[in-house]
């Protein structure tokens, strides 16, 4: 196979990575990051997509309280049990469901079932609240790609989602994973360089199959470098994502130069 078809191969399962829990591949969990930091880096705010615009100023997130442990957030529900189930447009169509399987002291594992027939496991670590994903993600795209592959972490640095998420507040995430892929049969291992910065905007009312909600939005930017094969290719990719408190993420969407993708939420269930 070409050099060109790998590298699609590959872009096609990196895009769409930016939001919380954005599926990937079905494969073990990997080995052990270094331990992440637990205070989100203040950074300067990516870009907002023209097309997702507050439609209001920036508010003062709820104060509703979740429950006390390290992995309780008020913007993602860690209950063993719970369920959300979202449709998918865009680069990829379909359903999917997520759930919470299971819950240690220091963390959590979540899974994705598609509709198209893949699944996606997930590891996360907690620390004060804050939630650090364990996994390289690959976006919505996992329901159409035809690829199984296997993931090591080789250092994994920041937070995926801040404890203390109010709007304004800004942090980063820098994860660099090798990776094996089985490409029509053909064995490829690449690495992959993923930087992620993300900033919460604001309190928005939004509107889903599900209901309607105050949701407090996140944008993101997401670079990445991937290498095999002796070549480099890099992707960038800009999110929006909305976040119900008590709830979790109700909507999200993706652009990047591999085209555009949405979900959102059809209903939940949380014990």
């Amino acid at each position: 196979m070409k050099i060109a078809s790998f590298a699609f191969t590959l872009l096609v399962l990196a895009s769409l990575a930016c939001s919380l829990g954005n599926a990937s591949p079905s494969a073990p969990p990997p080995a052990a990051a270094s331990a992440p930091s637990a205070n989100p880096t203040v950074e300067p705010a990516p870009a907002t997509p023209a097309d997702s615009a507050p439609t209001a100023a920036p508010s003062a997130a709820p104060s509703a309280a979740p429950a006390a442990g390290p992995c309780a957030h008020l913007y993602y529900p860690v209950k063993p049990g719970a369920s959300w189930q979202y449709q998918l447009s865009g680069a990829s169509s379909g359903t999917f469901t997520r759930s919470i399987v299971s819950l240690n002291e220091n963390g959590f594992e979540d899974q994705d079932i598609f509709s198209a027939g893949t699944t996606r496991r997930g590891s996360w670590a907690c620390q004060q609240g804050s939630l650090i994903s364990l996994t390289p993600s690959g976006g919505a795209s996992v329901s159409v790609a035809d690829e199984q592959a296997t993931f090591v972490v080789e250092s994994n640095s920041g937070v995926t989602l801040p404890a203390d998420l109010q709007p304004g507040a800004a942090w980063t995430q820098n994860l660099v994973y090798t990776g094996q892929h089985n490409i029509g049969g053909t064995n490829v291992d690449s690495r992959t360089v993923m930087d992620l910065s993300c900033k919460a905007i604001g309190v928005e009312t939004v509107s889903v199959p599900a209901g309607g909600f105050d949701a407090l939005r996140v944008d993101c930017s997401t670079r990445f470098e991937i290498s095999f094969s002796g070549t480099t290719v890099s992707i960038n990719d800009t999110s929006s994502a909305w976040y119900a408190p008590g709830v979790g993420e109700i909507k999200a969407r993706s652009s990047s130069e591999m085209g555009s993708s949405e979900f959102v939420l059809l209903s939940y269930s949380i014990p």
